[in-house]
């Protein structure tokens, strides 16, 4: 409820507004970005962004690195250092089938958010899988086909 006599500030804390509503949980909110140039992407937002960095891989089919940005985390995904960079790898070219952001919310259970999301929005696309990592997850697109992931913790 909006305050009348100061009208951007609430009455109520947003804590209790949001148990009021029954929100869904989110536990954690990641952005992943999908770069073609991994070194530019590192100096960009380690550099010159100087976001802290507090993961980082290097494998055989990708690299990659989380940062902390904010209540947030950014990653920062790229071809492998082995690849070519001449070669276009079309997971990390921002035109084709595949969308270089995703958005990844970590949630307590994944067949919860989708059972809460499909009361919701029955026409919603996507289901239920298990990801790479064994870890169930609900996987879908917002309207602009921004892939959009609810994942389960990590084992």
């Amino acid at each position: 409820m909006v305050n009348a006599l100061h009208p951007g500030r609430l009455d109520r804390p947003i804590q209790t507004q949001i148990k009021e509503r029954n929100a869904m949980e989110i536990r954690q909110f990641r952005v992943v970005i999908r770069s073609s140039n991994f070194e530019r992407a590192m100096k960009f937002y380690a550099g010159a962004l100087a976001l802290p960095q507090i993961e980082s891989w290097n494998r055989e089919d990708e690299r990659g690195a989380v940062f902390q940005a904010g209540a947030a985390l950014l990653e920062v995904l790229g071809p492998p250092a082995s690849e070519d960079p001449r070669d276009s790898d079309e997971r990390f070219v921002g035109q084709g089938p595949l969308i270089k952001a995703t958005l990844v919310f970590d949630v307590p259970s994944a067949q919860k958010a989708y059972e809460e999301i499909q009361f919701r929005e029955k026409n919603i696309p996507g289901g239920l899988q298990k990801d790479d990592q064994g870890r169930m997850t609900f996987v879908t697109h917002d309207p602009d086909n921004i892939r959009v992931i609810f994942r389960e913790p990590g084992a």
